[in-house]
């Protein structure tokens, strides 16, 4: 029971400890799709739209409820807003997010912003990796950039599932220890060449027993100062992140 118990434990601290998600590409209407990714400290949207009207989108509603949390692109810029009621124009607050790219080609918008988790108002809807879906609400302009009415064929509400993101999924997979279990040392085998990598150990109880940054030639991990358990170890280089679980004899 007690060996039940701690793998149970350590499952959970892999799953809070989860790299890169992102819902993939969300087909929104038939010329506007979003994209989300969500690590531990941050989510990038990605929109991609018609270049000549606004592009709006919500989070974790699936209407113009009050107080809800959506983005827009507009005449007036990128712009952090709130829903204040069904068929109410949403009003700017904070500006809590950072325009990474904005291009257009060919009459297209691609449009990528990012922001902590965590908002700074109390509207703004809070992103967790752990998460395994979103509720999304969307709207877009009829044929104007300004943030006016969009009409009624121009909106729409879906959800979106979240998935390791399939960079991260190749980095984990890339990636074995050995010996497993271990004494008082442990061995990263890295199948894709690395810079430096970062390393965190875990207990079952979720709490940071342990790191070491490693060079690009460096795989081993001391032990010797880890008690005996159950780890998870999280690995984090230019590659991606992933989580090992070992056992220290």
């Amino acid at each position: 029971m007690k060996k039940i118990t701690l793998l149970a434990a350590a499952l959970l601290i892999t799953a809070s400890m989860t790299a890169q998600v992102t819902t993939g590409e969300v087909s929104l209407s038939s010329d506007y799709t979003a994209r989300i990714d969500v690590d531990n400290t941050d989510v990038t949207v990605t929109l991609v739209g018609p270049d000549d009207r606004w592009l709006g989108l919500g989070f974790g509603v699936q209407t113009m409820t009050n107080n809800g949390d959506i983005i827009s692109f507009d005449s007036t810029g990128f712009n952090d807003r709130r829903f204040i009621g069904v068929g109410a124009t949403p009003p700017t607050d904070t500006q809590d997010w950072t325009v990474v790219s904005n291009t257009t080609a060919a009459g297209e918008r691609t449009l990528i912003v990012t922001r902590p988790l965590e908002g700074s108002d109390t509207t703004d809807y809070t992103f967790d990796p752990t998460d395994s879906s979103i509720l999304l609400v969307w709207a877009r302009g009829n044929g104007t950039l300004n943030f006016v009415n969009h009409g009624s064929g121009n909106r729409g509400a879906t959800s979106a599932g979240f998935s390791l993101s399939v960079d991260d999924l190749a980095f984990e997979k890339s990636i074995s220890l050995y010996p497993n279990p271990a004494s008082n040392q442990i061995t990263i085998d890295f199948d894709v060449p690395t810079t430096t990598s970062k390393i965190k150990l875990y207990n079952v109880l979720g709490q940071v027993v342990g790191t070491q940054t490693l060079a690009a030639n460096e795989r081993i991990i001391h032990l010797e100062n880890v008690p005996a358990g159950m780890y998870v170890m999280q690995i984090t280089s230019e590659q991606g992140t992933a989580s090992k679980r070992f056992i220290k004899q």
